[in-house]
């Protein structure tokens, strides 16, 4: 009877220690996971915090800027530039957010690309927007992003300018003879 006490005793001994190394080694992948999580809101909160400096010099509505880009890129100024490297800067920079999100293991490659197909070509075909990627916009970013953002451009896809044109050409217009181009470049 005392050898089987004592070996209950050796057994739940043994069994204590386990699980005290068990909760010992979940509380280490916790503060691990915090760690990653804490490294993620801290990047994210960096690109909102960049974004919104960014905003700021856009003033409330850059869309006269954004238009004359397209429809009149020679009449843009040094100061339409400003306003346009932070529109693009800004739009990108959203969807490269996503991008360093998955590097950090909390979004898969699949979503970030997602966000390039949808976006790159959005952004960035018209010829003033592609230039600025192509001479400026993508050293901002990993190389890694940039090439792909370069293999979106080279596939068909949508800008903002060509959605509108759609959108344009199939309405019924009341005034037919009304110029098709923004304020800025009539």
């Amino acid at each position: 009877m005392k050898m089987n006490l004592q070996n209950i005793s050796n057994w739940l001994s043994i069994t204590t220690s386990l699980a005290v190394i068990g909760g010992l080694i979940l509380i280490a992948y916790e503060l691990n996971q915090n760690s990653d999580l804490a490294r993620v809101a801290l990047i994210n909160d960096g690109n909102v915090s960049e974004n919104g400096l960014w905003q700021a010099i856009m003033n409330e509505a850059p869309n006269d800027v954004i238009a004359k880009s397209v429809e009149c890129p020679e009449r843009l100024t040094y100061s339409d530039y400003v306003v346009l490297d932070s529109y693009l800067f800004t739009a990108l920079n959203i969807v490269y957010r996503n991008y360093e999100i998955a590097k950090e293991g909390l979004f898969t490659q699949s979503d970030w690309k997602a966000e390039v197909e949808g976006y790159a070509n959005w952004y960035l075909t018209d010829e003033f927007s592609r230039t600025y990627w192509d001479k400026v916009g993508k050293f901002y970013f990993d190389s890694k992003f940039s090439d792909y953002v370069d293999k979106q451009l080279a596939t068909d896809g949508i800008s903002t300018y060509g959605a509108w044109q759609l959108i344009r050409d199939n309405m019924t217009l009341k005034n037919p003879q009304e110029p098709l181009v923004s304020e800025p470049c009539r």
